[in-house]
């Protein structure tokens, strides 16, 4: 999912706690967020905005689709029709975030929020603005750096790589920050931090 400056709402909070959250939602294929979307949910009775990373993203099955695994065979005519009717049909979706701060009156806070989201909160996708304001400074990374819990490093370079191009009039000073940042955070893990690195750059 590109990231837009509109308000994309992808789903509703199912289940909750300090460290992120699992949203359920119900849309098509080419709307389904990726790997690596900044998205934001309200808390505390919406004087606070969470915002976080998707790490993870489980397609769920329904009736209709169990019938469709076992019965649908590969070489049957309607199989790539039926396959394309699905795609843009709204399938049951579950997205997982991983906390990385918050925000109020006063500007962006990193870490865990005081408060998780309440269930059935609106989950809404970051606007590139909103994006480019989040990843101004390094520490937006600092509790992923600490989580062993999600895929942090695939996750970081891929933030990085979208966030990136954000800011694009000052990218190389944005890079060069950024990866400052992660050797000091990382100087006890030179391994690791070579390994993030090229992930930043492509190269893995």
């Amino acid at each position: 999912m590109n990231q837009e400056n509109r308000a994309i709402r992808i789903g509703n909070v199912l289940r909750a706690d300090i460290r992120g959250f699992v949203a359920a939602s119900r849309i098509p294929e080419p709307e389904v967020p990726t790997f690596g979307t900044f998205v934001h949910a309200p808390i505390q009775q919406g004087q606070r905005q969470l915002t976080g990373l998707v790490y993870d993203i489980s397609m769920q099955d329904d009736q209709f689709l169990r019938h469709l695994a076992v019965t649908l065979e590969e070489d049957n005519p309607a199989h790539q029709e039926m396959i394309a009717d699905q795609r843009e049909r709204a399938i049951p979706v579950e997205i997982s975030v991983v906390a990385i701060g918050y925000r109020d009156s006063h500007g962006y806070h990193y870490g865990l929020p005081p408060q998780p989201p309440m269930v059935l909160k609106r989950i809404t996708v970051c606007r590139a603005e909103e994006v480019k304001e989040i990843t101004a400074r390094p520490e937006w990374m600092r509790s992923l750096l600490e989580n062993r819990e999600v895929p942090t490093d695939e996750l970081i370079a891929r933030a990085i790589q979208r966030s990136a191009k954000l800011h694009a009039e000052e990218q190389q000073t944005y890079l060069i920050t950024t990866g400052r940042y992660l050797a000091r955070q990382l100087v006890r893990e030179p391994l690791r931090l070579e390994t993030l690195l090229r992930r930043m750059a492509g190269g893995e």
